[in-house]
């Protein structure tokens, strides 16, 4: 797996990249979609929900641990 985003700037371009990615994968459905094409983008967008869920929870530690010094 790859390192861990720490800075904002890199997490908000993995966020743009993988919604990106997403709207490619939306783009692509059509009638001949499967049960197994929507279960994958579900758990994509469950990956990109945690995603999101870590990165404000990283930034509001930094914002927490900057203000207390």
């Amino acid at each position: 797996m790859g390192k861990a985003r720490t800075d904002k700037l890199g997490q908000m371009n993995v966020l743009k990249s993988r919604m990106q990615l997403l709207c490619h994968t939306i783009d692509s459905l059509d009638e001949t979609s499967d049960i197994e094409d929507l279960e994958r983008l579900a758990v994509s967008l469950d990956q990109l929900k945690a995603k999101v869920l870590r990165y404000a929870k990283d930034m509001k530690e930094h914002e927490e641990s900057e203000s207390g010094s």
